[in-house]
């Protein structure tokens, strides 16, 4: 296994993140944000190593040795089928004071994910902090809802030729244009990610839109691709996977007043500062259709420097 330089973060540093993140955010946010944290660190960690698995049976022999290098614990794995793996851990440095294992959680559902090359959320049944013996973790397999369907191109000629590698805002009241430059791009086999305010089986059926994943931005959670408004630091990971897995792709947020409205302007601002970036490197297009009277003269300005305006 090829060695490379790996920064272990000290215990005591890691309460010290989650108790600074409990006072800003809350602590149902600081979880959440500990735990994608710790998807990241465990994606990086085997991106690093260049490791592929074509299963859990594989991933079972090689993860005790990745898992070590983080110091967290000491990792058993007590089962692995096709689509579920359980392990168990010891002497856990985040269970302590009632404290669960949120980052432990995130890095081994962004080890097993990266490993495996398929999406793996992972839930703790048991935890040393509530009175077990040891943390019980489990991984399972999520059905990835936003790899786009292949869908037959149209054989006339694109309606739209915007330049790749940008942003664009488009000033309107209502989002018709950015739609249909959106569905233009998907109808001549351009990878698309829609992420809406609108309920997506309606835009579906309006813009004839089958193939293409959505994400809906609402309170209502019990949909699988229901994106809480108020979570940018989810919102921004999934886009940001959906860009950077797929290249020369064109993604739609149609409902920024909403984020602004729920987050502040300043927040969702940087959500889009860091598009911009994911769609510069992978050749990529990013359509933010807005209505000018929602926001200031200053922020329209602000917005207007960061995309191209269409």
């Amino acid at each position: 296994m090829k060695q490379i330089p790996f920064f272990v973060m000290p215990g005591i540093a890691l309460s010290h993140l989650r108790e600074e993140l409990e006072i800003v955010e809350g602590e149902h946010r600081a979880k959440l944000m500990v735990y994608r944290y710790g998807q990241r660190c465990g994606r990086a960690l085997v991106q690093s190593y260049a490791m592929s698995c074509s299963g859990l049976i594989e991933v079972r022999a090689v993860i005790e040795p990745i898992w070590m290098e983080a110091g967290l614990s000491r990792i058993k794995v007590d089962s692995a089928e096709e689509s579920d793996m359980v392990v168990s851990l010891e002497d856990s440095i985040e269970a302590k004071e009632g404290k669960t294992c949120e980052f432990a959680r995130g890095y081994l559902s962004g080890i097993v994910s990266e490993l495996t090359g398929k999406r793996f959320e992972v839930d703790e049944v048991e935890c040393a902090s509530t009175g077990y013996i040891a943390c019980v973790l489990q991984a399972y397999e999520v059905v990835d809802n936003l790899k786009p369907t292949r869908q037959v191109e149209a054989e006339t000629a694109r309606k739209y030729n915007l330049e790749s590698g940008y942003s664009y805002l488009i000033k309107e009241e209502i989002p018709d244009q950015a739609f249909d430059i959106f569905v233009d791009s998907a109808k001549h086999g351009v990878p698309c990610l829609c992420v809406t305010r609108e309920y997506p089986e309606k835009v579906k059926e309006r813009w004839d839109l089958k193939g293409t994943p959505f994400l809906w931005l609402s309170m209502d959670q019990e949909k699988t691709y229901s994106r809480e408004p108020s979570n940018l630091a989810l919102l921004y990971s999934d886009m940001k996977t959906f860009i950077t897995e797929n290249n020369n792709c064109a993604v739609l947020l149609s409902g920024i007043e909403y984020l602004i409205s729920q987050n502040g302007f300043q927040k969702v601002l940087k959500l889009l500062q860091h598009l911009n970036d994911k769609v510069a490197v992978s050749d990529s297009t990013l359509f933010v259709p807005i209505s000018p009277l929602t926001v200031s003269e200053p922020e329209l300005k602000m917005l207007e420097k960061e995309m191209r305006s269409f």
